[in-house]
């Protein structure tokens, strides 16, 4: 069964902005969407996307991680051209899912939006991502050999195998193929941080969700919600469960009424326990601790990012 974590996650990959690098190397030209826009109405439960989690300050901000992104694909483009080769980075796909990397993290929110779309995505930002993203694949691709020099040995080992000999000991047009490709170049000149967050931050902020679950104070907003739940006449042990039921899939028709009827009693049911908040809490703390425990290591990495957002601003200033 599809976690819902996967399942937020998938929906939500697209405000990964740091994550375009290699897509041109493995999916044409395709990009990345921007968060989507909605509106809780007046009968919703808590909005997550408006919260904040300790680990935030030490990932960049939006506008920051756009700059990261501009600048890093300057930097490509710029050693592509030294190659001869032309390129353009992935163009922004549409909106599509979660607002935020909040937004839905402990679960819908919405009663206005799951009235119509139950646990799914607004049909008409996939269908708008679907084919943006079409249009994106059909998009002239780079040779397997510019492959090799845009993304270097992180490229996929047979587009590796298909490129030319001269290539694949690491030269092109006569010159020598940094490591990484282009994209490792650019990535070493932004420094570390050009990824967004650090390999610990992303650590840290992936298991605080799961420990967040085990807490006895969610483990009992949990029971309560189930409660509520049954006596609607759902049976879920907890929230997520209900996101998951693998009857709830997307499907060319649109949800099902069984699919409204159990989001809306799900939504009902966090809104009367306050779920969301009692969770949220929960793993605020956990992340403090975490914060606490790593505070040497965090705060390194806060400072390289904010060189690196330096660098970036820098190259985006430059001709």
């Amino acid at each position: 069964m599809t976690s819902s974590r996967d399942r937020i996650l998938r929906t939500g990959a697209a405000l990964a902005v740091t994550a375009l690098a290699l897509t041109g190397c493995s999916t044409g030209q395709a990009g990345l969407a921007a968060p989507a826009a909605a509106t809780v109405t007046p009968g919703s439960s808590a909005d997550s996307s408006t919260w904040t989690l300790p680990m935030q300050a030490y990932r960049p901000t939006a506008e920051q991680t756009r700059t990261l992104a501009r600048a890093e694909q300057k930097l490509v483009g710029r050693c592509l051209k030294g190659f001869g080769i032309a390129w353009k980075p992935a163009p922004e796909l549409p909106a599509i899912g979660p607002r935020n990397m909040l937004d839905w993290r402990y679960g819908i929110h919405d009663a206005g939006m799951s009235a119509k779309f139950g646990y799914q995505v607004d049909p008409a930002q996939q269908a708008r991502y679907d084919e943006a993203l079409r249009a994106a694949d059909a998009q002239q691709r780079l040779s397997d050999d510019e492959q090799l020099v845009l993304g270097g040995t992180d490229v996929p080992a047979e587009i590796r195998q298909k490129a030319g000999p001269e290539t694949r000991r690491g030269s092109y047009a006569g010159r020598r193929i940094p490591e990484g490709g282009c994209f490792g170049e650019a990535r070493r000149t932004l420094g570390g941080s050009s990824q967004g967050a650090s390999p610990l931050v992303q650590r840290l902020t992936n298991d605080s969700y799961p420990a967040s679950m085990q807490d006895p104070s969610v483990q009992a907003v949990f029971a309560r919600w189930s409660a509520c739940m049954k006596a609607k006449g759902f049976a879920y042990p907890a929230p997520m469960a209900a996101n998951d039921d693998p009857r709830f899939r997307p499907r060319p028709e649109g949800p099902s009424r069984g699919e409204i009827d159990t989001a809306l009693a799900d939504i009902g049911c966090r809104a009367a326990h306050r779920v969301a908040e009692v969770w949220h809490a929960a793993e605020s703390r956990i992340q403090r601790a975490s914060i606490t425990t790593h505070a040497t290591a965090l705060a390194a990495d806060r400072r390289a990012l904010d060189a690196t957002v330096r660098k970036a601003a820098d190259v985006l200033a430059r001709p």
